[in-house]
């Protein structure tokens, strides 16, 4: 009895304390009204739920590129919008998290932000992620796992903490302060280099992804794949460590799997022209990709970048109105985005070089600065992030396959029975 009451007394507080926000309805001033450490899984535990909880006919899934680079809230988009994004995902959560959204029959349309680092073999998971309901099983059954989990209650600890004290997670809150983004600029040069040249790309990961979008397919979402607009010290820092045959491996990956799939109708109720299952292209040596970086004094900020690696909100709202055709608050060049297809991937490659020339022969101060800081690079290489390399394992895929073969099964017996979702 003793062990029960211990374990209700631990559980309830996390409950209580909400400290992922899972529910915002449970808001106490002085307690939890700030969830200052909601962030601190990368959002992980507050997204399993949302997707299936979020009223939003549109959501964005991706990276902390997407967390970071679209916005939080678009009030006037139609149907609603939501930003769904987990700090350092993989193609292993991004499929886990659509087999989850398909469940979701307020979510319309799915647009997923992809580059190469989700297709590395890094770890396939965050340690959260056991503790949502992506890793299976019901939301009751996550709630139960996040109730008993240890760092879950010090997570809730810490909030309480902080909502008395005042206080709050300050890194997490300058970690985009503008006066330091000239130096982070210039620190990615070599960051990016060094993570590259140890790089590996799996291709397994592209098909376990799509297999994740077959169940979003199936539930009758639209569904957007997207390839991130870095700056283009990033994409060179990918072409001078040697990743510059995954980026093409890459794409004609993606363009593979559309093709395995056909010619797809359009959604039942689609927020962008065109199929139910896009890919699009906003990498490369872009005209944003192009723009200045910030100047050393503060002076002039980056208008589309925070660091190399990570875009502004005004970009992936741009990145939005493109997807759907219109111009928007945040207009970019006319070329920035291209459709990525079977037919048209040979004209995507090719622009990706002929961008790559471009911009070698541009000699603006910042190319020339970071030609030479690459050529220091090449000259004496760092040593590389050589980490454990993770795979995807059988019971993955089991599991993967079990849940959307589920969720057809339920759409084509839906279909069958003359109803609707």
């Amino acid at each position: 009895m003793t062990l029960i009451a211990w374990l209700v007394g631990f559980g309830g507080f996390t409950l209580l304390v909400d400290p992922y926000e899972i529910a915002p309805w449970i808001s106490i001033e002085g307690v939890n009204a700030r969830r200052t450490r909601a962030h601190e899984d990368g959002y992980r535990v507050h997204v399993g739920h949302r997707l299936l909880t979020s009223d939003a006919g549109t959501i964005t899934l991706g990276s902390s590129r997407v967390m970071d680079g679209f916005p939080r809230e678009l009030p006037d988009w139609p149907g609603g919008y939501e930003n769904l994004a987990m700090a350092g995902t993989s193609a292993f959560e991004l499929a886990r998290a659509s087999a989850l959204a398909a469940r979701n029959d307020a979510v319309q349309c799915v647009v997923i932000g992809v580059d190469l680092r989700e297709f590395s073999t890094d770890t396939n998971t965050q340690a959260t992620y056991w503790i949502t309901p992506m890793a299976g099983g019901s939301r009751l059954a996550a709630l139960a796992k996040m109730a008993l989990s240890t760092s879950a209650f010090a997570r809730a600890l810490q909030t309480v903490d902080d909502n008395i004290s005042g206080g709050s997670d300050t890194r997490w809150e300058q970690a985009y302060a503008e006066a330091g983004l000239p130096a982070r600029f210039e620190e990615e040069l070599a960051k990016r280099y060094r993570y590259y040249a140890s790089y590996e790309y799996d291709p397994e990961r592209v098909a376990f992804l799509f297999r994740g979008i077959d169940a979003l397919i199936a539930s009758g979402k639209q569904v957007v794949v997207f390839i991130h607009p870095v700056h283009a010290w990033y994409e060179e820092a990918r072409q001078r460590a040697g990743a510059g045959p995954a980026e093409f491996a890459l794409r004609r990956d993606i363009a593979a799997q559309l093709a395995a799939r056909g010619e797809l109708a359009e959604a039942g109720q689609a927020c962008f022209e065109g199929p139910a299952l896009q890919a699009w292209d906003f990498g490369g040596f872009s005209a944003p990709a192009q723009t200045a970086p910030p100047a050393a004094d503060g002076s002039a900020p980056s208008a589309w970048y925070y660091v190399p690696s990570h875009y502004r909100p005004p970009l992936g709202h741009a990145i939005l109105e493109r997807l759907a055709g219109r111009s928007g608050a945040f207009p970019v060049d006319a070329d920035f985005g291209r459709p990525l297809s079977p037919e048209t991937l040979d004209a995507d490659l090719a622009a990706l070089q002929t961008g790559r020339a471009a911009w070698l022969q541009s000699q603006t101060p910042w190319q020339i600065h970071a030609d030479a800081a690459f050529d220091a690079l090449d000259a004496n290489p760092p040593a590389p992030e050589a980490g454990p390399r993770a795979f995807l394992t059988r019971s993955d895929h089991v599991e993967l396959e079990r849940d959307v073969r589920r969720i057809e099964r339920d759409a084509s017996s839906t279909a069958t029975s003359g109803g609707t979702r």
